[in-house]
């Protein structure tokens, strides 16, 4: 509420400086344009009105400022009498010269006007009053100069009177401004108090100006990517947690079996060669076990790295060829498991600037995944694409499949087939080395939505 009433009042003492400042400009405006010395009033002249019995006390001072001039006529029409500057010379006038000033005087630089009036000894009397053309009208009406009080009173009024209205307008303006400036402020101080406490999910919903409405779409811009992030950020401390308490138990699993076999061969309860010898055998299979794995994790440590030297392992490779001497290197693990492995390369060269060790480590991966994970006469399709602009490798396979509760984290570290976490299916790392690998080449990896076939597809583009 303080806020709403200091805004007012700062809006109102803004428009009511302004009010004011135009208002002043207005009067100098109208002050020093000359506007003001130029301004006539019409002001009526009847002859009937100023002759007097006395005609030598006729009030001609408005005629005679205007350049005009009164003459008394007796009834022979002769002029007995001038008030002003007689402009135009005249003793007598005949019947005719009165009829053309009044009726026919058009072209002529002054205007009459005639009334007969009695004088105080009784004679028959005419008044004649002229005025300059330009200072009348057809209809004899004089156009003089307001008097000196009448232009400041008319000023004084006008001058007040639009000051006055405009306070008043400036008043509404502002209490209107305030309120459709206020909803929104209060709207946006009360959802950055509730982003401020870590609530990211406040929106704003005002109906106002552009400019706020600007203000508006920016804040929910902010407010959904700032969501966005939070929940990322919880979904990557719950990805650590789950990692370090997946590493816990892949490493304990092997460590508990190797320290058990130990100490029953220096208790010496392997009382015969054969035992001692499958003792050894287990000891030796999950060590090698805890090596992978701690080499996965160290692979897999260094590709999330920016630091991690790459560059100048880069140099021009020719796909097709990598990818058979991986199938060439993999192939007699294929024929032991009776697997069926096709594949299709084209006979072109692909040169792509690869990094030859990592693509190598990500395509082994995918083919070590197939035969993990598949049972015996499983078929392998490895399809090689060349496009126009980007380069497509697939590998496909119709053995189990992969369930649907773990289609969406597939490429997070130590994700496996099987919900048990047994110490025979991998490290549950290849996957996330593979992805890992393929990105630092500008590529991309995913799972491909095939009905009955599971399908990897690594796309590389050109340009990249």
């Amino acid at each position: 509420m303080k806020t709403k009433r200091r805004l007012l009042n700062s809006l109102i003492r803004s428009y009511l400086l302004f009010a004011f400042t135009l208002g002043l400009i207005f009067l100098l405006v109208q002050l020093f344009s000359g506007e003001l010395s130029d301004h006539y009033v019409t002001k009526p002249i009847e002859p009937s009105q100023i002759a007097r019995p006395d005609y030598t006390s006729i009030d001609s001072e408005v005629i005679e400022e205007s350049g005009g001039w009164v003459e008394i006529l007796d009834e022979e029409r002769n002029v007995i009498y001038i008030k002003g500057t007689q402009k135009v010379p005249h003793k007598a006038y005949s019947a005719a010269e009165l009829t053309s000033l009044l009726y026919d005087g058009s072209r002529m630089p002054y205007l009459y006007a005639l009334a007969p009036f009695k004088s105080d000894k009784g004679a028959s009397l005419l008044c004649l009053v002229a005025i300059p053309r330009e200072r009348g009208q057809t209809s004899f009406k004089l156009l003089t100069p307001p008097e000196t009080i009448s232009i400041n009173l008319k000023l004084s009024y006008g001058f007040f009177g639009v000051l006055l209205l405009s306070v008043i307008s400036v008043y509404l303006y502002g209490r209107y401004t305030s309120k459709q400036l206020t909803t929104p402020l209060e709207q946006i101080s009360t959802a950055m108090r509730h982003m401020r406490n870590g609530h990211y999910d406040q929106r704003l919903n005002y109906n106002s100006n552009k400019e706020l409405t600007t203000i508006q779409e920016c804040f929910n811009e902010m407010a959904d990517h700032l969501e966005q992030t939070e929940r990322a950020n919880q979904q990557l401390i719950e990805s650590k947690q789950r990692m370090l308490l997946d590493i816990s138990h892949d490493l304990k699993t092997p460590i508990t079996t190797i320290q058990g076999y130990a100490s029953a061969l220096l208790l010496g309860l392997a009382d015969t060669e054969e035992k001692r010898l499958r003792y050894l055998n287990l000891i030796y299979s999950k060590a090698g076990l805890m090596t992978e794995l701690v080499g996965d994790l160290f692979e897999l440590s260094k590709l999330e790295t920016t630091e991690y030297p790459l560059s100048g392992e880069f140099e021009v490779t020719d796909l097709g060829e990598l990818v058979r001497e991986i199938i060439a290197e993999n192939y007699e693990q294929f024929e032991q498991k009776n697997f069926n492995l096709t594949f299709s390369i084209p006979h072109e060269e692909i040169p792509l600037r690869l990094h030859k060790t990592l693509i190598s480590r990500a395509v082994s991966n995918l083919l070590t995944n197939a035969l993990k994970h598949n049972p015996k006469g499983t078929t392998v399709d490895i399809d090689l694409k060349h496009l126009d602009n980007v380069v497509r490798l697939t590998i496909m396979d119709n053995g189990a499949g992969i369930p649907e509760s773990i289609r969406t984290t597939l490429f997070d570290p130590f994700v496996r087939g099987n919900a048990a976490r047994t110490s025979d299916g991998g490290t549950g790392l290849g996957l996330s080395i593979a992805k890992k690998a393929v990105e630092l080449h500008g590529g991309e990896l995913r799972l491909l939505d095939t009905e009955g076939r599971t399908s990897f597809q690594i796309t590389f583009s050109k340009t990249a």
